[in-house]
């Protein structure tokens, strides 16, 4: 994927905002723009997809609030540089000498800070096109370029910087730039060495056209009741090579009778269903496949030392230790992994720990998942309702192609396990059973 970053008329213009910077001095001196025009062609016709980011905020301060640090500070902006960062204005613009450059085809995001991953859709597009590696180019090295590398590291994506295809205000400050992101964060290489690369590079191009979809066809499914699985072939978005498969909390606390939790009658519902066979079937087969498998079980550390006093974290916890105490806890027996599914676990897969319902909020997960380039994701554990849930619906919201193995989940009755799944089949994820998803993996 190549990114460019801010080429607008504020900084590259010489009758910009922000000229004072001199960043167009600094880009002509480092025939920035120019290399951007070289690599942009020869990313094309390696069919790798462009990516252009400007910097705006709303008209009447709408993405602001008054009296904060972000109101405060756009409002001295306003003050100094009356167009400064507004939407909708040539300042905004993309410079002419790239604008000729901009497909229909590509995508031009909005950003509001400096990396161009923080409030924007950026990551669920690299991971809908499978993208691991950005070719980085654009403006200024030592604030958005330097930004949105440090985010792409953080997340586990590889960020090539484009030496002579970025500028800043001077040299000192745009080599002292390249130096940090080239100790640690990730490798710094100039035009030459980028258009080398891209030559012997090819990735599948994109369908020219978006697939359609029938009124009739769509209509007559409605009346049936909406179904991802009547609509959408999975197995069309479903490759073994991308996939991962997330089991959810199979801890004692969910599948043991003498659980924490077993009052909801979840262990019961478990045995009776066959989930937990069929999800030791299921990761059975994802090894024979080399799909990778993360296991997942929540608990919080002893003591109340991951939460605050007096805050509604605490309220909720101190609600359940008095009904289940214990429950929850780090190293206790409740939230250890239950016995019959303890065996599977291979000395080489990864475990996460959680202390929220999603296996993505506060946890590496999504790192490691861009790590090994998984774009989609087989869901199965224990809430179906709860945890399960949680993670399937944040998996959508970032992009992930996720399904939900029907039989390797359960909840505390049936009816709620039920009543979860037809919400996932509805507009969240296909709903497929153990049996398709093992001769999917298996072929």
């Amino acid at each position: 994927m190549l990114l460019v970053i801010d080429p607008q008329n504020d900084v590259l213009d010489e009758k910009g905002s922000l000229s004072f910077w001199q960043v167009w001095k600094h880009a002509a001196e480092n025939r920035s723009v120019e290399n951007i025009r070289r690599i942009i062609p020869a990313c094309r016709k390696a069919n790798i997809p462009v990516i252009w980011a400007k910097q705006y905020r709303l008209e009447k301060g709408r993405d602001v609030f008054p009296g904060t640090w972000d109101g405060d500070s756009l409002t001295l902006i306003r003050t100094l540089l009356p167009d400064g960062f507004m939407e909708n204005t040539w300042e905004t613009e993309i410079h002419r000498d790239l604008a000729a450059y901009v497909d229909e085809k590509d995508i031009v995001i909005g950003k509001h800070g400096s990396s161009m991953f923080e409030g924007t859709a950026l990551e669920k597009y690299l991971r809908n096109l499978g993208a691991r590696v950005l070719i980085v180019t654009g403006f200024l090295t030592d604030f958005c370029i330097e930004g949105t590398v440090r985010s792409a590291c953080d997340r586990g994506y590889l960020a090539v910087t484009v030496s002579d295809g970025c500028a800043t205000q001077n040299e000192d400050l745009h080599r002292d730039a390249l130096q940090r992101m080239r100790r640690l964060i990730g490798p710094v290489i100039d035009t030459d060495g980028i258009l080398e690369l891209v030559g012997k590079s090819s990735v599948n191009p994109l369908p020219s056209v978006q697939r359609g979809f029938t009124v009739e066809e769509i209509g007559k499914k409605m009346a049936e009741g909406l179904s991802l699985n009547d609509i959408v072939d999975w197995k069309r978005y479903l490759k073994k090579e991308t996939s991962a498969l997330l089991v959810i909390d199979p801890q004692n606390d969910n599948l043991h009778e003498k659980g924490s939790f077993s009052f909801t009658g979840s262990w019961k519902a478990a045995k009776e269903s066959g989930a937990v066979e069929r999800l030791r079937e299921l990761v059975s087969a994802c090894r024979e496949a080399r799909v990778p498998v993360f296991w997942i079980r929540q608990n919080r550390l002893t003591g109340g030392k991951d939460i605050f006093p007096g805050t509604f974290d605490r309220q909720v916890m101190d609600v359940v230790q008095q009904a289940v105490p214990g429950a929850f806890l780090s190293g206790s027996w409740d939230t250890d992994f239950f016995e019959d599914i303890k065996p599977l676990i291979g000395d080489d897969e990864m475990v996460i720990e959680k202390a929220a319902w999603s296996a993505f909020e506060s946890t590496p997960l999504e790192r490691y998942l861009n790590h090994l380039g998984v774009t989609g994701i087989i869901v199965c554990g224990f809430l179906t309702d709860f945890c399960v849930e949680a993670t399937v619906r944040n998996a959508s919201d970032r992009g992930y192609f996720s399904i939900i193995v029907s039989d390797a989940c359960a909840a505390a009755t049936e009816k709620d396990h039920g009543l979860a799944l037809a919400r996932f089949d509805r507009l969240i994820g296909p709903v497929v059973d153990a049996k398709s998803i093992i001769g999917f993996l298996m072929k």
